[in-house]
């Protein structure tokens, strides 16, 4: 049997044989590119969660990561109503650990 991902898009998880789009750090509710070298090193398999689109993963709470940028400002402008932020940079620069 072919590897399967576990993919969330529009709040569903789904199986697919592609990742998604992009990869998340469950705990530090971070995300990147799939060939971001600080995910693939850091990230252990069991916290890593996928997601079809940028979207999915802004919807869900992650920040993107600071170091593979997986954000431009079109992207920025595209997920705009969805965050508080005015900037990207500011998205970019937010405070890093969640809240208790």
């Amino acid at each position: 049997m072919d590897k399967q991902y576990r993919i969330l898009k529009d709040g569903t998880v789904f199986m697919s044989a592609t990742p998604g789009e992009y990869a998340g750090w469950r705990h530090g509710k971070i995300f990147g590119r799939l060939d971001c070298e600080s995910g693939k090193r850091l990230i252990q398999p069991k916290n890593r969660v996928f997601f079809a689109t940028l979207e999915d993963a802004i919807r869900e709470g992650y920040r993107p990561c600071q170091k593979c940028k997986p954000m431009d400002e079109n992207d920025f402008a595209g997920i705009r109503a969805l965050v508080t932020y005015t900037t990207l940079e500011e998205f970019y620069n937010r405070d890093k650990r969640p809240k208790r």
